[in-house]
């Protein structure tokens, strides 16, 4: 086969002869114009790629047909897989949105309440001025006269303080609301 030898017009001969039909069989089997462009792609790119290999070929017809149905079962298995990895992901982010929708923005308020009540005076105020007037940690140290480390530190244990006063199942869905909703 003149093509094993590298012969650019020999191949353009056997895609001219071979792609409408093996295009016809990937869509039947694919039941889609894209995913049968894409099929078809790939079995020439791989026939030129590996066109060494076609000294061996006899009739290459029925090679080219079952090199066809490889690829689409191919194109299916990994479709297959993309669809149902997206299919756990709309699950998990159902089971996620069903988690939230349990919580009651009221026991939100109230485990902030319950932690602010127990906070230090001046933790208290770094986390009032953070989610109630909106500051930075920068501006929040300029106007107490503190680190921005420490800043950071006390907004970081007032977070946690609050996460305490939460029930262990709604903690992470829990801080996410409050972050996302209450802060101004």
């Amino acid at each position: 086969m003149r093509i094993a030898e590298g012969d650019e017009a020999a191949f353009a001969a056997l895609f001219n002869l071979y792609s409408t039909p093996l295009a016809s069989l990937a869509l039947r089997m694919l039941h889609s114009e894209t995913a049968k462009q894409e099929v078809l792609q790939e079995v020439f790119i791989k026939i030129w790629l590996n066109r060494d290999r076609l000294k061996d070929v006899q009739l290459p017809g029925p090679w080219l047909r079952k090199i066809t149905v490889h690829e689409c079962l191919q194109y299916l298995r990994k479709t297959s897989l993309y669809n149902a990895k997206l299919g756990n992901l709309n699950l998990e982010g159902a089971s996620f949105n069903q988690a939230l929708s349990t919580i009651s923005v009221k026991e939100i308020q109230l485990a902030v309440k319950h932690a602010l009540r127990v906070m230090s005076p001046q933790r208290r105020t770094i986390y009032e001025l953070s989610r109630e007037k909106g500051m930075t940690t920068k501006e929040i140290a300029a106007h107490l006269g503190l680190s921005d480390g420490y800043v950071r530190n006390a907004l970081s244990a007032a977070l946690q303080a609050i996460r305490s006063f939460l029930p262990e199942s709604v903690r992470l869905p829990a801080i996410i609301i409050f972050l996302l909703f209450f802060r101004k």
